[in-house]
């Protein structure tokens, strides 16, 4: 078994955990629940590249059902040059886009987004992926990646609290990325699929 695979199934494994102590009233099975969970952190903490932090944020219980949570991601084409942004603080590159807050939908936060980190208004053209995180970039938490292509409006980039930096890269000369925002595999299945070579990917 490969060691993704296998922190996979801790993944899943914890989640349950998580939804049994969501919804339990038995006290003898919370207990049990705590101490599966407390068997299923060491080996994690074992078997996977997760740093400290990380495998304590899959630990700590979610008082709910355990769901897959959102990221959204702008996929922007200038002169067929990708846009990509850095953070403050960061030497590596991403779409611009993050985790999908309550209350507003898909395509809502992602042009909220946008104007956040890049001081554009936008258009959502359609969307071009949906990704599994487990799939490219297994980390913490699974997350479903929503990749829109978006078209730029008025609006000027200026250095702000969370991005540092906005430029638009070649595909063939991306630069250093951030790959638990998006991956150098991700970047060429989008391209393909913005070329119509490939057909809207979902996985």
């Amino acid at each position: 078994m490969k060691t993704s695979d296998f922190v996979k199934y801790l993944q899943r494994m914890i989640a349950l955990t998580d939804t049994g102590l969501t919804f339990t009233k038995d006290p003898f099975d919370r207990e049990r629940y705590e101490d599966l969970r407390g068997l299923l952190g060491e080996m994690l903490n074992q078997a996977s590249d997760l740093d400290a932090e990380e495998v304590a944020e899959v630990l700590n219980p979610t008082s709910a059902y355990a769901t897959p949570l959102m990221d959204v991601r702008a996929w922007i084409v200038e002169d067929e040059k990708i846009c990509l942004v850095r953070g403050q603080g960061e030497n590596d590159w991403a779409l611009p886009g993050g985790f999908g807050e309550v209350g507003y939908s898909p395509t809502e936060n992602i042009l909220k987004e946008i104007e956040e980190e890049t001081g554009f208004e936008a258009n959502v053209e359609r969307l071009l992926a949906v990704f599994d995180t487990n799939r490219f970039q297994l980390q913490s938490k699974q997350y479903v990646k929503f990749v829109f292509e978006c078209k730029l409006l008025d609006g000027q980039f200026q250095e702000n609290q969370e991005i540092a930096d906005l430029q638009f890269f070649a595909i063939d000369q991306l630069p250093a990325l951030s790959e638990k925002r998006i991956t150098k595999e991700q970047i060429e299945i989008l391209w393909q699929v913005y070329q119509g070579q490939k057909e809207q990917y979902l996985d």
